[in-house]
């Protein structure tokens, strides 16, 4: 199940980003906003409107900020029910 989430997470990703392919593919829980090239603040906000249109959730104001990895992601969709 949690490579289905990690997938999602990183179309979001790619998508928000912009990202190529091998840059998306290469994203893991380990992998951190100083990891990907374009993971600005801007592109950030994208991201986070990505995550919530694709996993059908939303984040708060104060938990924005906190999610500059993919496992503060993961670990934001599981407290809201997404199993990862």
């Amino acid at each position: 199940m949690e490579a289905d989430v990690i997938d999602k997470i990183r179309k979001c990703m790619a998508s928000a980003l912009k990202l190529n392919e091998a840059t998306a593919a290469g994203i893991d829980p380990g992998t951190t906003a100083a990891d990907v090239p374009g993971w600005t603040s801007v592109a950030h906000l994208s991201l986070i409107l990505e995550l919530e249109k694709a996993f059908g959730v939303q984040i708060g104001n104060e938990e924005i900020a906190s999610l500059g990895s993919v496992s503060a992601i993961l670990a934001s969709l599981q407290r809201k029910g997404i199993s990862a």
